[in-house]
Protein backbone atom coordinates (compact mmCIF):
# COMPACT_ATOMS: atom_id res chain seq x y z
CA UNK A 1 0.00 0.00 0.00
CA UNK A 2 1.64 3.19 -1.18
CA UNK A 3 0.48 6.76 -1.12
CA UNK A 4 -0.35 7.79 -4.65
CA UNK A 5 -2.08 11.14 -4.33
CA UNK A 6 -2.07 14.36 -2.37
CA UNK A 7 -5.44 13.74 -0.71
CA UNK A 8 -5.16 9.96 -0.38
CA UNK A 9 -3.43 8.32 2.55
CA UNK A 10 -3.16 5.11 4.53
CA UNK A 11 -2.60 4.67 8.24
CA UNK A 12 1.08 5.10 8.98
CA UNK A 13 3.16 6.11 11.96
CA UNK A 14 6.31 8.15 11.30
CA UNK A 15 9.27 8.38 13.67
CA UNK A 16 12.54 10.29 13.58
CA UNK A 17 10.95 13.49 12.65
CA UNK A 18 7.37 13.84 11.64
CA UNK A 19 5.41 13.29 14.81
CA UNK A 20 7.84 13.11 17.68
CA UNK A 21 6.55 16.07 19.68
CA UNK A 22 8.12 18.29 22.28
CA UNK A 23 7.82 16.21 25.44
CA UNK A 24 9.69 18.53 27.77
CA UNK A 25 11.27 21.75 26.59
CA UNK A 26 12.84 22.27 29.98
CA UNK A 27 14.59 18.89 29.82
CA UNK A 28 15.79 19.55 26.28
CA UNK A 29 17.16 22.90 27.34
CA UNK A 30 19.11 21.29 30.16
CA UNK A 31 20.84 18.98 27.67
CA UNK A 32 21.69 21.67 25.12
CA UNK A 33 22.77 25.27 25.32
CA UNK A 34 19.73 26.18 23.29
CA UNK A 35 16.89 24.44 21.50
CA UNK A 36 14.70 25.53 18.62
CA UNK A 37 10.96 24.89 18.57
CA UNK A 38 8.60 24.93 15.60
CA UNK A 39 4.98 25.97 16.12
CA UNK A 40 2.66 25.09 13.25
CA UNK A 41 -0.95 26.13 12.63
CA UNK A 42 -3.32 25.63 9.71
CA UNK A 43 -6.93 26.06 8.72
CA UNK A 44 -8.72 24.21 5.92
CA UNK A 45 -5.49 23.66 4.00
CA UNK A 46 -3.04 20.85 3.32
CA UNK A 47 0.36 22.09 4.47
CA UNK A 48 3.97 20.94 4.77
CA UNK A 49 6.76 22.55 6.77
CA UNK A 50 10.37 21.98 5.76
CA UNK A 51 13.64 22.86 7.47
CA UNK A 52 16.63 22.85 5.14
CA UNK A 53 14.26 21.05 2.72
CA UNK A 54 13.73 18.19 5.19
CA UNK A 55 10.05 17.55 5.87
CA UNK A 56 9.36 18.10 9.57
CA UNK A 57 5.57 18.50 9.75
CA UNK A 58 2.60 17.78 7.50
CA UNK A 59 -1.10 17.76 8.30
CA UNK A 60 -2.23 15.32 5.63
CA UNK A 61 -4.70 13.58 7.95
CA UNK A 62 -5.94 16.74 9.71
CA UNK A 63 -6.19 19.39 7.02
CA UNK A 64 -9.87 20.24 7.50
CA UNK A 65 -10.65 22.84 10.15
CA UNK A 66 -8.10 24.30 12.55
CA UNK A 67 -4.97 22.39 13.48
CA UNK A 68 -1.96 23.19 15.68
CA UNK A 69 1.15 21.28 16.71
CA UNK A 70 4.67 21.99 18.02
CA UNK A 71 7.95 20.09 17.95
CA UNK A 72 11.68 20.52 18.34
CA UNK A 73 13.69 21.02 15.16
CA UNK A 74 17.22 21.58 16.46
CA UNK A 75 18.70 18.45 14.88
CA UNK A 76 17.55 19.67 11.45
CA UNK A 77 19.54 22.87 11.88
CA UNK A 78 23.15 23.88 11.57
CA UNK A 79 24.97 26.76 13.18
CA UNK A 80 24.70 29.58 10.66
CA UNK A 81 22.20 29.96 7.84
CA UNK A 82 19.18 27.65 7.49
CA UNK A 83 16.14 27.61 5.23
CA UNK A 84 12.56 27.42 6.46
CA UNK A 85 9.68 26.68 4.08
CA UNK A 86 5.90 26.42 4.26
CA UNK A 87 4.17 24.59 1.40
CA UNK A 88 0.43 24.66 0.69
CA UNK A 89 -1.78 22.70 -1.68
CA UNK A 90 -3.14 25.01 -4.37
CA UNK A 91 -6.56 23.35 -4.27
CA UNK A 92 -9.54 23.64 -1.90
CA UNK A 93 -9.84 20.78 0.59
CA UNK A 94 -13.56 21.34 1.12
CA UNK A 95 -16.17 21.30 -1.62
CA UNK A 96 -15.56 24.88 -2.73
CA UNK A 97 -14.86 25.35 -6.47
CA UNK A 98 -12.01 27.75 -5.67
CA UNK A 99 -9.57 28.72 -2.93
CA UNK A 100 -11.21 30.57 -0.04
CA UNK A 101 -9.92 33.20 2.38
CA UNK A 102 -10.25 30.86 5.38
CA UNK A 103 -7.45 28.67 4.00
CA UNK A 104 -3.98 29.25 5.46
CA UNK A 105 -0.78 27.62 6.72
CA UNK A 106 1.61 29.21 9.21
CA UNK A 107 4.77 28.21 11.06
CA UNK A 108 7.14 30.05 13.34
CA UNK A 109 10.49 29.23 14.93
CA UNK A 110 11.57 30.26 18.40
CA UNK A 111 14.32 29.45 20.82
CA UNK A 112 13.25 27.78 24.03
CA UNK A 113 12.75 30.36 26.80
CA UNK A 114 12.87 33.31 24.38
CA UNK A 115 9.74 35.43 24.35
CA UNK A 116 9.80 36.36 20.67
CA UNK A 117 10.00 33.96 17.71
CA UNK A 118 13.08 34.03 15.50
CA UNK A 119 10.99 34.18 12.35
CA UNK A 120 7.89 32.80 10.67
CA UNK A 121 6.17 32.13 7.35
CA UNK A 122 2.44 32.23 6.65
CA UNK A 123 0.69 31.43 3.39
CA UNK A 124 -2.78 32.91 2.97
CA UNK A 125 -5.41 33.16 0.24
CA UNK A 126 -6.31 36.54 -1.24
CA UNK A 127 -8.66 36.77 -4.22
CA UNK A 128 -8.46 32.99 -4.62
CA UNK A 129 -4.67 33.04 -4.91
CA UNK A 130 -2.04 31.86 -2.44
CA UNK A 131 0.41 34.49 -1.29
CA UNK A 132 2.83 35.15 1.56
CA UNK A 133 1.36 37.13 4.45
CA UNK A 134 3.74 40.09 4.54
CA UNK A 135 2.54 41.10 8.01
CA UNK A 136 3.43 37.75 9.59
CA UNK A 137 6.94 38.29 10.99
CA UNK A 138 8.01 40.64 8.20
CA UNK A 139 11.33 39.51 6.76
CA UNK A 140 12.62 38.88 3.25
CA UNK A 141 11.15 35.95 1.34
CA UNK A 142 13.95 34.17 -0.50
CA UNK A 143 11.62 32.04 -2.63
CA UNK A 144 7.93 32.01 -3.50
CA UNK A 145 6.34 29.94 -6.23
CA UNK A 146 5.72 26.34 -7.24
CA UNK A 147 7.23 23.78 -4.90
CA UNK A 148 10.68 22.66 -6.07
CA UNK A 149 9.13 19.16 -6.14
CA UNK A 150 6.10 20.30 -8.15
CA UNK A 151 7.04 18.01 -11.05
CA UNK A 152 6.77 15.03 -8.75
CA UNK A 153 5.22 14.34 -5.38
CA UNK A 154 4.28 17.96 -4.62
CA UNK A 155 2.27 18.72 -7.73
CA UNK A 156 -0.06 21.74 -7.39
CA UNK A 157 1.70 22.99 -4.27
CA UNK A 158 2.96 26.51 -3.59
CA UNK A 159 5.95 27.21 -1.36
CA UNK A 160 7.32 30.20 0.53
CA UNK A 161 10.85 30.15 1.95
CA UNK A 162 12.85 32.37 4.28
CA UNK A 163 16.30 32.01 5.82
CA UNK A 164 17.42 32.49 9.39
CA UNK A 165 20.56 32.01 11.45
CA UNK A 166 20.81 29.46 14.24
CA UNK A 167 23.50 29.43 16.88
CA UNK A 168 24.74 27.59 19.97
CA UNK A 169 23.80 24.20 18.51
CA UNK A 170 25.84 21.02 19.06
CA UNK A 171 28.07 19.72 16.31
CA UNK A 172 25.61 17.06 15.19
CA UNK A 173 27.14 13.83 13.96
CA UNK A 174 26.10 14.56 10.36
CA UNK A 175 28.25 17.72 10.34
CA UNK A 176 31.28 15.40 10.28
CA UNK A 177 30.02 13.58 7.20
CA UNK A 178 31.34 13.83 3.68
CA UNK A 179 28.92 14.33 0.78
CA UNK A 180 27.43 11.12 -0.56
CA UNK A 181 28.37 10.18 -4.13
CA UNK A 182 26.97 7.89 -6.81
CA UNK A 183 29.64 5.36 -5.87
CA UNK A 184 28.12 5.08 -2.38
CA UNK A 185 24.63 4.07 -3.52
CA UNK A 186 25.33 0.33 -3.55
CA UNK A 187 26.65 0.50 0.02
CA UNK A 188 23.59 2.50 1.08
CA UNK A 189 21.25 -0.11 -0.40
CA UNK A 190 23.09 -2.89 1.43
CA UNK A 191 22.64 -0.98 4.70
CA UNK A 192 18.90 -0.59 4.12
CA UNK A 193 18.54 -4.26 3.20
CA UNK A 194 20.46 -5.33 6.29
CA UNK A 195 18.28 -3.19 8.55
CA UNK A 196 15.06 -4.43 6.98
CA UNK A 197 16.35 -7.99 7.41
CA UNK A 198 16.84 -7.23 11.11
CA UNK A 199 13.17 -6.21 11.23
CA UNK A 200 12.25 -9.44 9.43
CA UNK A 201 14.24 -11.46 11.98
CA UNK A 202 12.83 -9.29 14.80
CA UNK A 203 16.40 -8.90 16.00
CA UNK A 204 15.98 -6.09 18.51
CA UNK A 205 19.66 -5.95 19.41
CA UNK A 206 20.70 -5.50 15.79
CA UNK A 207 17.93 -2.96 15.11
CA UNK A 208 19.10 -0.89 18.08
CA UNK A 209 22.74 -1.14 17.04
CA UNK A 210 22.03 -0.06 13.46
CA UNK A 211 19.67 2.77 14.44
CA UNK A 212 21.49 4.03 17.53
CA UNK A 213 22.42 7.32 15.86
CA UNK A 214 18.72 8.13 15.67
CA UNK A 215 18.21 7.61 19.39
CA UNK A 216 21.41 9.47 20.30
CA UNK A 217 20.28 12.55 18.40
CA UNK A 218 16.73 12.43 19.75
CA UNK A 219 18.06 12.04 23.29
CA UNK A 220 20.28 15.08 22.94
CA UNK A 221 17.49 17.11 21.39
CA UNK A 222 14.88 16.03 23.95
CA UNK A 223 17.09 16.08 27.05
CA UNK A 224 16.80 12.33 27.61
CA UNK A 225 18.86 9.18 27.06
CA UNK A 226 19.34 7.03 23.99
CA UNK A 227 17.90 4.03 25.81
CA UNK A 228 14.80 5.97 26.84
CA UNK A 229 14.22 7.12 23.27
CA UNK A 230 14.64 3.56 21.99
CA UNK A 231 12.29 2.19 24.64
CA UNK A 232 9.66 4.80 23.78
CA UNK A 233 9.35 3.30 20.28
CA UNK A 234 8.83 -0.18 21.78
CA UNK A 235 9.50 -2.34 18.73
CA UNK A 236 9.15 -5.41 20.97
CA UNK A 237 5.49 -4.54 21.53
CA UNK A 238 4.92 -4.14 17.78
CA UNK A 239 6.37 -7.58 17.12
CA UNK A 240 4.22 -9.10 19.88
CA UNK A 241 1.19 -7.50 18.23
CA UNK A 242 1.95 -9.36 15.02
CA UNK A 243 3.75 -6.73 12.97
CA UNK A 244 6.01 -8.26 10.35
CA UNK A 245 8.56 -6.75 7.99
CA UNK A 246 7.34 -5.90 4.51
CA UNK A 247 9.70 -7.34 1.85
CA UNK A 248 12.34 -4.73 1.05
CA UNK A 249 11.55 -2.92 -2.19
CA UNK A 250 12.91 0.37 -3.51
CA UNK A 251 10.52 0.61 -6.46
CA UNK A 252 9.12 4.12 -6.60
CA UNK A 253 11.57 5.46 -4.03
CA UNK A 254 13.88 8.32 -4.89
CA UNK A 255 17.31 8.96 -3.39
CA UNK A 256 17.16 12.39 -1.76
CA UNK A 257 20.07 14.36 -0.35
CA UNK A 258 20.15 17.27 2.06
CA UNK A 259 22.69 19.66 3.55
CA UNK A 260 25.00 19.53 0.52
CA UNK A 261 24.82 15.77 0.35
CA UNK A 262 25.88 15.14 3.94
CA UNK A 263 22.43 13.77 4.81
CA UNK A 264 20.46 11.40 2.58
CA UNK A 265 17.83 8.68 2.45
CA UNK A 266 15.47 6.77 0.15
CA UNK A 267 11.92 8.13 0.24
CA UNK A 268 8.68 7.97 -1.69
CA UNK A 269 5.77 10.30 -2.32
CA UNK A 270 4.81 13.58 -0.75
CA UNK A 271 5.12 12.03 2.73
CA UNK A 272 8.67 10.93 1.88
CA UNK A 273 7.85 7.40 3.00
CA UNK A 274 10.74 5.12 3.92
CA UNK A 275 11.12 1.56 2.58
CA UNK A 276 11.67 0.39 6.18
CA UNK A 277 8.18 -0.83 7.05
CA UNK A 278 6.46 -3.37 9.24
CA UNK A 279 2.77 -4.28 8.90
CA UNK A 280 0.12 -6.02 10.99
CA UNK A 281 -2.74 -8.26 9.88
CA UNK A 282 -5.09 -5.27 9.61
CA UNK A 283 -2.84 -3.54 7.09
CA UNK A 284 -1.61 -0.92 9.56
CA UNK A 285 1.94 0.09 8.73
CA UNK A 286 4.67 1.36 11.03
CA UNK A 287 7.43 3.15 9.16
CA UNK A 288 10.94 3.87 10.42
CA UNK A 289 12.27 6.98 8.67
CA UNK A 290 15.93 7.60 9.50
CA UNK A 291 18.36 10.02 7.91
CA UNK A 292 21.78 8.66 6.99
CA UNK A 293 25.30 9.99 6.40
CA UNK A 294 28.70 8.73 5.28
CA UNK A 295 31.07 9.04 8.25
CA UNK A 296 34.56 7.55 8.19
CA UNK A 297 33.60 5.75 4.99
CA UNK A 298 30.62 3.95 6.53
CA UNK A 299 26.87 4.39 6.10
CA UNK A 300 25.55 5.59 9.45
CA UNK A 301 22.13 6.61 10.75
CA UNK A 302 22.51 10.09 12.19
CA UNK A 303 18.95 11.17 12.98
Amino acid sequence: MIRNGILNWITRVFISGLILMVMSNANAESAMKTNYILKFKSNNALCFVKVNDMLVIMNDDMFKGNFMISRTISSFLQNGENTFSVTMLNKPVNNSPKLTSDMWCSAEVKRVNDQEPVMGVKLIVVDSKIQVDKDFYPSPVTYFGDSPRANGAEKNMIEGTKTFNAQDLPDWNWTKARPVTEADIAQVKVFYESLQDAFAQQDLEKIYQMTQGMWDTLAQEQGSTSQAMWDSMNYKRFFKQGYKAIPFNLDGHMFSTYMDGRIFRFEQGYGRVSPLEIENADGEIFTTTPYLSIIDGKVTIVK
